[in-house]
């Protein structure tokens, strides 16, 4: 059944010719371009993301729209020591856009390769949203200005690759972006058409979230927190700080052939 905040967000968004507000999470690897994406869209000028930059807004063309960018991971990550932590943290990140995102945008380079590891991670990720989350995603292409459009497309047909497999998921959803071109609002139009069309496919509902699911992954992130900051402590204090001197001292010793004087108990 639906609550009562879900058929409100749905007669607000299919009340018009067109939704009236969109709410959108963008997951990538780092330096992937999501913080150019949200740039161009808002036409905003961010450099970096930062805490205070995590989710951000604006209206376009008599839509509200909000955007919230999750952490993203390196080329070189390792899945196992990572995936817990990302995984809290994109639960966190998709609770400030209440009462739920609308879609998910991940953001590709279309410069760069879509590796086997990045599929499954993300797929393992996604899938916390639940069974449906395909329904609402689509991929932005990054950098569309350094490939043309006619290799990307070839990339997504090859045969058994982790793009298209990724693409076929999204139901072929995706959109090449030229983030160096922040006035060339055509692309981004065309973009908000299309997240548009995945509102009004699913009638104006949005991904539910599970409070209390949010509440759990709060606490555990606050024990992350408290285990880092304890560690951090530690590191500062005055024992361990000597301690790391004097090993250092030791390490950068001329290395020595010692010999035991029997039971003298000394060393030369």
């Amino acid at each position: 059944a639906q609550s009562e905040s879900q058929l409100t967000d749905s007669k607000i968004a299919c009340s018009s010719r067109f939704v009236t507000e969109l709410r959108a999470v963008l997951i990538g690897r780092q330096h992937c371009g999501k913080t150019s994406v949200i740039n161009t869209i808002l036409e905003t000028r961010t450099e970096a993301e930062g805490d205070e930059n995590v989710k951000r807004e604006g209206f376009i063309d008599g839509r509200r729209v909000s955007l919230v960018e999750t952490p993203g991971w390196w080329k070189t990550f390792n899945p196992i020591d990572f995936s817990n932590i990302s995984k809290l943290q994109l639960v966190r990140r998709i609770s400030l856009v209440s009462p739920g995102p609308h879609a998910v945008l991940i953001v590709i380079r279309a410069d760069s390769a879509f590796t086997d590891p990045d599929g499954r991670f993300l797929e393992e990720h996604l899938e916390l949203l639940g069974p449906n989350v395909w329904t609402h995603t689509l991929v932005i292409f990054t950098r569309g200005d350094l490939i043309q459009r006619e290799d990307i497309e070839q990339r997504i047909q090859e045969e058994g690759s982790a793009l298209k497999r990724l693409i076929e998921k999204c139901e072929n959803k995706y959109q090449v972006f030229n983030n160096s071109n922040h006035h060339g609002r055509t692309q981004v139009e065309e973009l908000l058409n299309k997240i548009e069309g995945i509102v009004k496919t699913s009638k104006g509902m949005h991904f539910n979230i599970d409070l209390e699911k949010v509440k759990e992954v709060n606490e555990q992130w606050e024990e992350i927190q408290t285990r880092a900051n304890s560690r951090k402590s530690r590191r500062n204090s005055p024992d361990h700080q000597q301690g790391y001197k004097m090993a250092r001292q030791t390490k950068s010793m001329p290395k020595m052939s010692r010999l035991r004087i029997k039971n003298s108990g000394v060393f030369l």
